[in-house]
């Protein structure tokens, strides 16, 4: 039983563990409304780069020493898990108050801010964090993780080492942004791209030395969408 909910490499629980500790918060807050849950979703911050350059052994090192740092930012009530490769998922439970939430993931990120000694290496790491907090309208743990793994993607455009918090607007964003991929895959079937060439003229000569090439796409509900936007 233990082999089957914990991770090899941390001995943390892994996600099926996680999962359903997961589903018993979202019925403790169903039963009182008053409890507050919060789901943190940590994802380093180039690991690849780290075990491309230094070695899947420096890598595994690395995971092991930031779980010892992790465990000491959190409560004997919160659960820390290692979801797979260099993300890691934290149930903070029984929070006080929202302020307790991002003074856990400042904490995580101050201690990021040390050096990792792994063996002759020192290894200098950051991590963004998605945080999303379980209110009475989640119904599957899936969909709260999701939230806070939106969240963390909104931190990490944000750039290296940031918390981002879960708003519905983000989700939308997702979901345009899905939308967008899927109608930019069809406008190329559907050759909706336009080029129109702008010129370049010389203040030199009064002549046109060269072009500039810019695309267009005339979207089919009749409008016309940004470069910025879709490439």
């Amino acid at each position: 039983r233990h082999n089957a909910y914990h991770d090899t490499l941390t001995n943390l629980p892994n996600r099926a563990f996680f999962m359903e500790r997961l589903q018993q918060a979202i019925h403790t807050v169903e039963k009182q409304n008053n409890s507050l849950f919060a789901v943190l979703f940590i994802d380093l911050d180039d690991f690849k780069y780290i075990n491309d350059s230094l070695g899947h052994a420096i890598g595994d090192k690395l995971l092991i020493s930031l779980t010892d740092r992790l465990k000491n930012c959190l409560g004997a009530t919160d659960i820390l898990a290692r979801f797979g490769g260099d993300e890691f998922t934290i149930l903070l439970a029984e929070v006080g108050e929202f302020q307790e939430v991002i003074t856990v993931a400042q904490k995580i990120q101050q201690e990021l801010t040390l050096p990792f000694n792994l063996g002759t290496h020192q290894v200098f790491t950051n991590a963004s964090i998605g945080i999303a907090l379980l209110t009475a309208d989640y119904q599957q743990p899936e969909e709260l993780l999701r939230d806070a793994d939106i969240a963390m993607y909104s931190a990490k455009e944000k750039g290296q080492g940031n918390y981002s918090i879960f708003n519905r607007q983000m989700h939308q964003k997702m979901l345009e942004r899905l939308q967008l991929e899927i109608d930019l895959r069809q406008a190329i079937e559907r050759q909706e791209f336009q080029v129109y060439y702008q010129p370049i003229v010389s203040f030199k000569t009064d002549k046109i030395a060269g072009f500039e090439a810019l695309i267009r796409w005339q979207h089919p509900d009749g409008s016309w969408i940004s470069p910025a936007k879709f490439i």
